[in-house]
């Protein structure tokens, strides 16, 4: 008789963030980049082994824009992000400033490159010197579950410039076949979407139509079909979000604490818990993980039954005063933590914030 085979975890659902989810601007986006580690893992999506540059060697006045060392060839390398769909003040302002520093490589960081950008990219690569390179990067987040947050550099122009010999003279534009950039694609077929996957876009739907119709401080977004919903709350490494638990029948409301700082920022709240509580005119749950860069803070609402949608008002109504209060409550707070304060009170003492935890 054969032998059972190990079990096995099950896989998580990986899913794309949106990445004004974590940063609402450049100005946000700007820090995070500057991090060895995250300079790093950019360097490694365009094989060029990156340093920054001291403030005193930044050649630029744009927020936008970073200079960088090739560290192997000792190269300018000049950054310029945009948390949006490429345009084109961004692509002229890295032609001008990358003419005046001399740079040896050009990186355009962008949520999504157009086409007719990524045949400029390509086609400056091709007609440019071999000291020249052009790069285009995505800049995509993505999850499994409730897990932390990842962030990727996506390369989407070719890591090594297309050698071009021209034998003959260039056809007329007219009779030069179409850029296959440019050529009409089929749209891809999408998987058909699972019953509670359609219940969950009608009822963020809904959520979503009640904070634009209601003029909410909690801005709407793009209703996901997953059972979580995420709004910016003001601060990278801080989310607000819904969540729909149907397996224990209830809703809750989450102040999300995501990044390396969530530990030091999540005990800097705690010690406001009273105040907060009686600010929101409600108890809250709190919740910590040890040694886990993710905490939540968040309350609930009970016996609740999705299949039932006359009671969606019910719920949709609760949400939206729930996530007001959140947002009323806690975006100027976060504004002002400071982990370096936690840490300066509590370094001798790295037990307490456990110690101190509430169960969920």
């Amino acid at each position: 008789m054969p032998s059972q085979p190990p079990s096995k975890p099950n896989f998580g659902r990986l899913e794309k963030i949106d990445v004004s989810q974590y940063w609402q601007s450049t100005a946000d986006f700007a820090p995070w980049l500057v991090l060895d580690e995250n300079i790093q893992l950019l360097g490694e999506a365009i094989d060029i082994p990156l340093v920054v540059v001291p403030d005193t060697e930044q050649r630029t006045d744009s927020p936008t824009t970073l200079l960088c060392r090739d560290t192997a060839t000792q190269g300018w390398v000049l950054i310029d992000s945009q948390l949006s769909p490429t345009h084109e003040q961004h692509l002229s302002q890295l032609l001008s400033q990358g003419a005046d520093i001399q740079a040896s490589a050009i990186v355009w960081i962008a949520s999504e490159f157009s086409p007719g950008h990524l045949a400029i990219l390509n086609w400056l690569n091709q007609h440019t010197q071999k000291t020249l390179r052009f790069f285009g990067v995505e800049i995509q987040l993505w999850q499994i579950g409730q897990a932390a947050m990842a962030a990727q550099f996506n390369l989407v122009t070719p890591s090594e410039p297309a050698t071009v010999l021209i034998e003959t003279p260039p056809e007329p534009l007219d009779q030069q076949p179409l850029d296959p950039l440019h050529q009409e694609l089929p749209e891809p077929e999408l998987e058909p979407l699972t019953p509670e996957q359609e219940q969950n876009l009608a009822f963020w739907t809904q959520l979503c139509d009640q904070l634009e119709q209601r003029g909410s401080v909690v801005k709407a977004v793009t209703p996901p079909v997953t059972d979580q919903i995420d709004f910016a709350i003001g601060r990278a490494g801080f989310l607000l979000s819904a969540h729909l638990h149907r397996a224990r029948l209830f809703l809750s409301i989450e102040l999300q604490l995501l990044d390396e700082d969530a530990q030091a920022h999540y005990g800097l709240l705690l010690e406001q818990q009273g105040w907060l509580e009686s600010q929101l005119g409600f108890a809250l749950n709190w919740e910590n993980p040890s040694a886990q860069s993710r905490c939540t803070i968040y309350c609930t609402k009970p016996d609740v039954n999705l299949d039932c949608a006359e009671q969606w008002p019910e719920y949709i109504d609760w949400l939206w005063g729930g996530l007001e209060c959140f947002h009323l409550t806690f975006a100027d707070l976060i504004q002002s933590l400071n982990a370096d304060d936690y840490h300066a009170v509590h370094k001798n003492n790295p037990g307490m914030l456990n110690v101190l935890s509430l169960p969920s």
